[in-house]
């Protein structure tokens, strides 16, 4: 073998072994590469729908800013909040009307139940400085799976994570904001 004959084969090679390794990663707002997440969420209403991961992802995204404090008064964010409003994904099985309640789970058994006035925004909102009750614009009701450019792990409450968001920086409970969100169901 000439010398140097093997540079292409090894370029070659190398592409493949980038190629492969880019199927494998998600890259997030910022370009930060991260891991593949394995996750599904199962929607259920007229009609039920598994989404993956990278299915939910791929919707049209909502961007707001929101916050929300502890039962002991802790206080997380407000955070730049990046997902797929609650009202759309109802709409993929069926919609939601005044009559419905709205469930949303997490595998370890924690379910918050929304109205049709929650998923419009009708939130009580703190300001992150007083803790005094604020008023607010229009608020979403998100499945959030980026927070502050970062894509959601096990420490944010993520893969996917239930989030209230608008254009001000408001803080909202807690009990609202579901971690590890993996089953929405319209009932």
């Amino acid at each position: 073998m000439k010398k140097g004959s093997r540079a292409p084969v090894l370029f070659i090679f190398a592409i493949a072994i980038v190629c492969i390794g880019a199927a494998a990663l998600h890259i997030n707002s910022s370009g930060v590469e991260a891991e593949q997440i394995d996750w599904d969420l199962t929607l259920i209403g007229d009609t039920e729908m598994i989404l993956s991961y990278n299915e939910v992802i791929a919707m049209s995204s909502y961007e707001g800013s929101g916050g929300f404090f502890t039962t002991v008064g802790t206080i997380n964010g407000p955070f730049d909040c990046k997902g797929i409003p609650i009202e759309e994904l109802c709409g993929l099985v069926g919609g939601i009307n005044t009559s419905n309640t709205i469930w949303v789970s997490a595998p370890d058994g924690y379910l918050m139940v929304f109205t049709l006035d929650h998923i419009k925004g009708d939130f009580i909102t703190y300001d992150p400085a007083t803790m005094r009750e604020v008023p607010h614009d229009e608020l979403k009701v998100l499945l959030m799976y980026e927070q502050d450019g970062i894509i959601l792990n096990d420490e944010m409450g993520g893969p996917l994570r239930l989030a209230i968001a608008g254009s001000d920086a408001l803080l909202t409970e807690g009990h609202y904001w579901v971690q590890s969100v993996e089953r929405i169901e319209i009932r």
